[in-house]
């Protein structure tokens, strides 16, 4: 050992050497703030103050605490760790509570047609929401706090609900303890609205899962967060606290609807229906408003709804540029030809912020999502020449989104988003540096700027703490800034008139989103739309004749256009806030701050028991895994042993992020039956046992959106063992035995990765694009080895839409693999059908059976040192169903199928085309989600093979193709 080692030694001395001495971030440094009740870890650099933002949120996290617990009735037993990041532009946040109570928070506010964007203070609400979830989760009574107990905190029976309840109860407190939320949000209100009046109102067995319909990922926090309102108001607030810490102590999960009638006297069923007529009721009085006021006509452009967003003119009106996705295909600017409203030009982007045209119309400058240091998803501008396609970038790093051109074609105003904050910038058309218009104050958002046609001003929205959305005016000269509006209400996207003289926007002061004017000349505030669902975005015409916005319909967000009033339009009616007052979290004395300890958080809290399989069969043990709550170090641990034979087998991984590249260390012990042993030339078998360990360090080499690219390095060691000790006495005449090929196989491991795949909200399959990896282990004495084998493998898959038909996709995957080097352990490929699956151990490790198989074969039916496999598939769907039965954990998806052809072999030596196996088949797969939040995929198929060893093979399946 200690030879080998050394002979070792100057790969690893060559892998330090390499070593980076400081991280991809290499001015960050993370601390820890503790208040009475939170531990706030966060990370500083050069460049910001961090540390302002930190205690902001250590300050109103203990003011959600003083508001929540006497209404839940829980405190968590220690102190909740939350974790302050600002590595991306989206507003989000998360909360765990097993194994510890963690909550996640992006600092970043929401966008302007988000329906997040109705609130007093974004921390205060994002917090109020992910300090909910703590709450309710951890309230843990009964059979499972004793098994806590013992394990570690590893069952809470509240996180087996239904998300609309979860999430729901947590919205109901965002908004019931504020005077914003997505409880009083007008956008909400919108989508429920909507599907009311247009039969699409989702049932509970849809709420209770995964559904694909309209607004799918914001399905359980509207339904839930409006039902659960609902519920309160009818019954008290207390009854929801009564129900979480009933079925907090419930050892058997499901059982919703018994809690709810022992609390509240009803079902959740019969509830729903209730709540259901309610909202009819409530939605035909808002449409009798609209339809006595005169409601607008109008004109869909588009019609799939999904997401659409800042339509812009040419400064002629002969074109109109838009951005919007139909929810199977990546986002796409438009352009519209006004004449006829047929598009004319389009091109893919990533997370579109906003457009418009050069005052010459031969550039379009946007916003769009990129990847930044190749850990930030920030946005950024770039700029399109139209005629060439060519694209420049416009700024790096600024967070900058909604572009607006000077009339000039000179500057390009937009905002830009930091720590939660953002400024008003403009950064020159040619490009270069930066300036900042307005300074946003902590927590301030800039949304839409416009430029007035004399280009001495610029109109913009802008949030300030307490809840006021309104528009305001820059004068660029003087610096000086005028609200021209200044209420309660969302006042949103606002654009000069042709002539300066009128500032449009859009507002939803009515309850109901609408475009309104407002003179500049004292005239005062006009409404120009009236509509059902609601309006947003104008870009009225240079002529003032037509007006383009953005409709919503229960399909979602699609381009419309009317004629503008003759006259004025309607008078606005008064803005009545019947909101309460804002919540205050009143300033303090810093907390306390000290530099993070990872130590504090690595160590594990909970311990699970495991259960396996070897190659004599079942195995039982335990596992350990844990991370810090900064995710600079995680590790798993895994011991078991066989209930066959009573031996033992570990795992242990650690991998730390904290530098780039990232390091991965693994050691393990296994064993298992082995040939290679004989004696008087009959073969036997006997008891290897294999003893690893490995470094790994691996970092991202390409970072754009839609496109990755990863390079991992290594170094891989192995002992092989005879652990049966074996003997073997040679009698005279006897044939010269084979004994057991032990020793020290190590060397070094080298992998390739790219992918670029896109799958839509449609989508049955991946639906575009590619995976490609390589991977290579290289074992020589040089290496400290005592053989000499080569391996290599590969595989490439491709996924091709079909132009004819929506959602079908072929799919082809192609790999590979050869090894060399000494016979006894240069590696054997197999290649064959599929093996025998442990179909709950599948369902539960959510496990994926693609990948190398040729159907129609038994399992491992061919083997050699090489192997070639092709597998080709048409994907295309059957049916969708979107159902289950009422609040049960058993959804059912959808329905779709495939046909497959696999041609392929193993074998030594020379590859041999007429050798080639053949498979053909079908599958149809049923789409599921189990117990509201597992997917799964149930695959019923047939192969036949057409070469031997093949015949019929009938499969079931759990898990996804390649």
């Amino acid at each position: 050992m200690i030879l080998h080692s050394i002979r070792a030694a100057p790969l690893l001395i060559l892998l330090l050497a390499a070593w980076p001495a400081r991280g991809a971030e290499p001015t960050r440094t993370w601390r820890t703030i503790e208040t009475p009740h939170f531990l706030v870890h966060y990370y500083k650099s050069e460049r910001h103050n961090e540390r302002e933002v930190a205690q902001r949120v250590a300050l109103v996290a203990e003011r959600v605490h003083e508001t929540l617990v006497p209404l839940l009735k829980h405190e968590p037993r220690d102190k909740v760790h939350i974790v302050v990041t600002d590595t991306t532009d989206g507003a989000n946040g998360s909360a765990a509570i097993v194994p510890r109570n963690l909550v996640r928070i992006f600092v970043t506010g929401p966008t302007s047609l988000s329906s997040l964007n109705d609130y007093d203070d974004w921390l205060y609400g994002l917090i109020m929401h992910e300090y909910t979830h703590i709450l309710h989760i951890d309230t843990i009574h009964g059979v499972a706090r004793v098994v806590n107990a013992v394990l570690g905190k590893t069952w809470a029976p509240n996180q087996v609900q239904p998300r609309w309840f979860i999430e729901g109860l947590a919205v109901y407190y965002e908004s019931a303890r504020s005077s914003g939320g997505r409880g009083r949000n007008a956008i909400y209100d919108m989508y429920l609205r909507m599907a009311v009046l247009e039969g699409k109102l989702l049932e509970l067995d849809q709420i209770s899962s995964t559904t694909r319909y309209f607004p799918r990922g914001d399905v359980p926090y509207l339904y839930g967060g409006r039902f659960i309102s609902w519920i309160a108001d009818r019954y008290g607030a207390d009854k929801l606290t009564r129900i979480s810490h009933l079925y907090g102590g419930k050892p058997i999960p499901y059982a919703i609807n018994r809690t709810a009638r022992k609390v509240l006297g009803k079902t959740f069923d019969e509830l729903y229906e209730e709540f259901k007529a309610h909202l009819g009721q409530r939605y035909a009085l808002q449409k009798e408003a609209v339809d006595g006021r005169g409601a607008t006509p109008f004109e869909l452009v588009t019609d799939y709804g999904e997401a659409c967003g800042t339509p812009r003119f040419s400064r002629g009106g002969q074109e109109l540029v838009f951005i919007d996705t139909d929810g199977r295909s990546e986002f796409q600017v438009k352009v519209l030809d006004t004449a006829t409203d047929r598009i004319k030009e389009r091109f893919e982007i990533h997370g579109g912020s906003g457009v418009d045209f050069t005052p010459d119309a031969k550039h379009l400058v946007y916003g769009a999502s990129s990847i930044h240091r190749s850990f930030h998803f920030y946005h950024d501008l770039f700029v399109r020449h139209r005629a060439s396609g060519e694209v420049r970038r416009l700024t790096r790093g600024l967070r900058a989104r909604d572009p607006t051109v000077s009339p000039d074609g000179r500057r390009v105003a937009f905002t830009s988003n930091e720590l939660g904050t953002m400024s008003l910038m403009e950064v020159p058309f040619v490009g270069g540096a930066a300036r900042v218009l307005v300074a946003g104050k902590q927590g301030d958002q800039f949304f839409t700027p416009r430029w007035s046609p004399d280009g001495r001003s610029l109109v913009y929205s802008r949030w300030r703490r307490g809840g006021h959305r309104d528009i305001q005016l820059l004068d660029l000269k003087s610096g000086t800034v005028t609200s021209l509006t200044d209420d309660r209400a969302l006042d949103m996207d606002p654009m000069f008139s042709a002539d300066g003289r009128r500032v449009f926007f859009s507002s939803d002061r009515t309850g109901i989103f609408n475009l309104y004017a407002l003179d500049l000349q004292g005239a005062g505030l006009t409404q120009l739309s009236n509509v059902l669902g609601g309006a947003f975005t104008p870009a009225v015409s240079p002529d003032e004749r037509r007006a383009y916005f953005v409709s919503f319909s229960s399909k979602g967000y699609d381009l419309a256009a009317m004629d503008m009033p003759a006259g004025p339009g309607l008078p606005a009616a008064p803005y009545i806030n019947a909101r309460p007052a804002a919540p205050e979290v009143p300033a303090q004395e810093p907390y306390p701050e000290r530099p993070y300890n990872p130590l504090s958080t690595i160590l594990p809290d909970a311990w699970s028991f495991s259960v396996g399989a070897d190659a004599y069969g079942t195995t039982l043990g335990i596992q350990l895994a844990g991370s810090d709550v900064a995710g600079l170090h995680s590790y798993l641990a895994i011991a078991n042993f066989s209930t066959v034979n009573g031996h033992p087998s570990y795992s242990v991984v650690y991998s730390y992020n904290g530098l780039w590249p990232a390091l991965r260390l693994d050691t393990s012990r296994f064993e298992g039956p082995r040939g290679g042993l004989s004696v008087d030339g009959k073969g036997l078998s006997y008891v290897e046992e294999n003893y690893g360990a490995g470094l790994h360090v691996g970092l991202p080499v390409l970072r754009v959106p839609h496109h990755a690219g990863d390079i991992s390095v290594g170094y891989r060691f192995n002992w092989f063992r005879d652990a049966d000790q074996t003997e073997v006495l040679v009698k005279p005449g006897e044939v010269s035995p084979d004994l057991p090929r032990v020793g020290i196989m190590s060397g070094v491991t080298l992998g390739l990765g790219y992918r670029s795949v896109s799958r839509y909200a449609h989508s049955i399959s991946n639906e575009q694009g590619r995976f490609v990896s390589i991977s290579m282990r290289f074992n020589h004495e040089l290496l400290g080895s005592d053989y000499q084998s080569t391996s290599v493998s590969w595989a490439w898959t491709e996924y091709l839409p079909m132009p004819w038909l929506q959602d079908h996709v072929l799919a082809l995957r192609y790999g590979g693999g050869i090894a060399a080097g000494d016979r006894a352990r240069r590696g054997v490929f197999f290649v064959g059908g599929f093996p025998e699956q442990d179909v709950l151990r599948t369902l539960f490790d959510i496990a994926r059976p693609g990948g190398v198989f040729l159907r129609g074969y038994p399992p491992g039916a061919v083997w050699g040192d090489q192997y070639h496999l092709f597998n080709l598939e048409y994907r295309f769907p059957v049916v969708e169903i979107q159902k289950g039965i009422s609040s049960l954990p058993v959804f059912i998806s959808n329905i779709h199928a495939a046909v497959f052809a696999d041609v392929g072999n193993a074998f030594f030596g020379q590859l041999d085309p007429e050798q080639l196996k053949v498979g053909v088949g079908a599958e149809v797969l049923l789409e599921l989600v189990i117990g509201y939040f597992i997917p799964t995929t149930i695959r019923f198929g047939y192969a036949r093979g057409l070469m031997e060893p093949g015949g019929n093979e009938f499969h079931f399946l759990l898990g996804r193709p390649f």
